[in-house]
């Protein structure tokens, strides 16, 4: 089982705020949020059975979770839904406020990503970079359910994004609604 540990669009935020376009509100979570470290959510992790972790940073959400399942072998399904977007982060990108390391991202990406019928403002806040990231762990099915009580009162926004399966060839990351 996958899980998250912070929202996602801290870039397109401070992008927009570089014109002046991020609402005060929002600024103050993005600040609030980058500021948290991981460090209650390392506490809980150790007491479980986490198969890989990394923090996502720079490389975007899909960035680190390409080169978790190749690093691991597997690949990686996602459920778009039951990720944490900053809601005016999703707003600025969907009219075009966007980072230049997204694009980067979605260039190294890209490849191994099967988007699915995800609209494309939603993908972009998966490659969003992001500063001071949350978590992504891939956890033993049996400790999800334990991991995620836990992680609900320790951290910003415990998500539990997808599975972790086999690779089965071609694309690495497979994204659902």
């Amino acid at each position: 089982m996958l899980f998250l540990t912070k929202p996602l669009g801290i870039g397109v935020l401070t992008t927009a705020a570089k014109a002046d376009l991020a609402s005060k509100e929002s600024m103050a979570l993005a600040r609030r949020l980058m500021t948290t470290l991981n460090k209650s959510a390392r506490d809980v992790m150790v007491h479980h059975r986490v198969h890989a972790c990394t923090d996502v940073t720079g490389f975007g959400l899909l960035g680190h979770a390409v080169e978790m399942a190749q690093g691991s072998d597997l690949e990686l399904h996602l459920s778009v839904s039951a990720f944490d977007l900053i809601p005016e982060a999703l707003s600025l990108a969907r009219m075009g406020v966007l980072p230049e390391g997204m694009y980067r991202n979605r260039s190294y990406a890209e490849p191994y990503v099967d988007p699915g019928e995800t609209p494309l403002a939603k993908q972009d806040l998966l490659y969003d970079p992001q500063t001071a990231g949350g978590l992504l762990m891939a956890v033993d099915p049996a400790d999800a359910d334990a991991l995620e009580a836990e992680l609900k009162a320790a951290v910003p926004s415990c998500q539990r994004i997808g599975t972790a399966q086999s690779w089965r060839g071609g694309k690495r990351i497979f994204l659902a609604p």
